[in-house]
């Protein structure tokens, strides 16, 4: 009985981590891949460049319930073309045409690392 309870909380720790985004704890994978879908060409960590800072993103919309999902929308999509939002006063996004592609699930792990980033 108890090896069949180590077995399947083995088990069901490995699931977890097998749901567990990959770079959920890693700011340097998420960095690389921020890097790879061209985020820093218009953002930075800390200060403005083009767009806002990740920072300034995380402090906005900290404590907002449908952040993550707002956000990962116009991660995927950007903030022009009709029906998509504006968040962030003139600035826009490219939309998705003129940028690299992002995943639901790229965008997703990037989005948890900028709200993570409130302080």
């Amino acid at each position: 009985m108890n090896m069949r309870l180590t077995a399947a909380a083995t088990a069901l720790g490995w699931a977890f981590a097998a749901a567990t985004p990959a770079l959920a704890g890693d700011s340097s994978s998420i960095e690389k891949l921020a890097t790879d879908k061209m985020c820093f060409h218009c953002h930075e960590i800390k200060g403005e460049k083009r767009g806002p800072a990740f920072e300034d993103i995380a402090r906005r919309y900290a404590g907002q319930a449908d952040a993550r999902p707002r956000l990962v929308k116009a991660v995927q999509a950007g903030t022009t073309g009709p029906g998509v939002m504006r968040h962030w006063g003139n600035l826009k996004m490219p939309r998705d045409a003129d940028r690299v592609p992002v995943s639901e699930a790229e965008a997703e792990q990037l989005v948890d690392y900028i709200l993570g980033l409130k302080k």
